[in-house]
């Protein structure tokens, strides 16, 4: 085991601050070398985060075989898991929405006091993309909505399919670009019963189970756990399923 990263850490800052809708903050992060992380790929990044505001970020503790396996021993703060939204390599510049849960947590914690100047580590890239499909199934919470709509603007013209989105409610709507043939439908978390998304694709997934299918779903844990029946009989190459998050037993997120 060693502490000396080489999993691609490095350190960026804080230069932009947004909010495109209610219940996400997007930051915008310069850094060095960004080249390795301008690939459709990987989607994903380690953030870094400092456990306080002016402290500094974590650097990681590495396995054998290099992966991260956690914060460095004697160091305060945590990892998350981010999904790049957009990113000029060119410019030393990437975006990554967070979502603001109403609980405390790392990622929500550090969006809500970034200032301008604020550090974090990063690390990857890491996570999957889609590959090649003339029909896409792309589902999930607004903790998905990232990678749902990086993955959508990357899509070539002739790819059809579907993408169902679960959001608090309308204000949390976010349009992005994508083919003339893939539908898109925003379920209002509100409005509808316990586990909305879960419901919605239920019916849809057997009509995903081609060769030139995927299925691509991310989200709440336990909203996922009841996809297990419908996602058993499609494929295994040609789906992915990834719990983002978990609601605690106290209604709140782990995160």
């Amino acid at each position: 085991m060693t502490d000396t990263p080489d999993d691609g850490y490095r350190l960026l800052r804080v230069t932009a601050i947004a909010d495109p809708g209610p219940h996400l903050r997007r930051l915008r992060l310069e850094g060095p070398d960004l080249a390795r992380f301008a690939t459709d790929d990987d989607l994903h990044v380690r953030l870094w985060l400092p456990a306080e505001a002016g402290a500094a970020p974590p650097r990681p503790t590495l396995g054998p075989d290099g992966r991260p396996l956690g914060v460095a021993r004697g160091m305060a703060g945590a990892m998350r898991y981010y999904t790049i939204r957009r990113i000029d390599a060119a410019a030393g510049w990437l975006e990554v929405d967070v979502v603001l849960h109403d609980a405390a947590g790392p990622g929500a914690d550090f969006a809500r006091r970034a200032v301008p100047g604020a550090i974090c580590g990063m690390s990857g890239p890491c996570g999957h993309g889609v590959p090649s499909a003339r029909r896409l199934l792309l589902a999930g919470d607004e903790t998905a909505l990232p990678a749902i709509a990086r993955i959508a603007e990357g899509l070539g013209p002739d790819v059809a399919g579907i993408a169902l989105i679960e959001v608090d409610g309308p204000r949390d709507v976010l349009p992005f670009d994508h083919p003339p043939g893939l539908a898109v439908s925003w379920i209002f978390r509100r409005d509808a019963g316990r586990h909305p998304l879960a419901a919605a694709l239920g019916p849809l997934l057997p009509g995903f189970g081609g060769a030139d299918d995927f299925v691509w779903i991310a989200g709440e844990f336990d909203q996922l756990q009841t996809l297990k029946p419908g996602l058993a009989a499609l494929p295994r190459a040609r789906q992915l399923c990834v719990p983002y998050w978990r609601r605690s037993e106290a209604g709140t997120p782990r995160s």
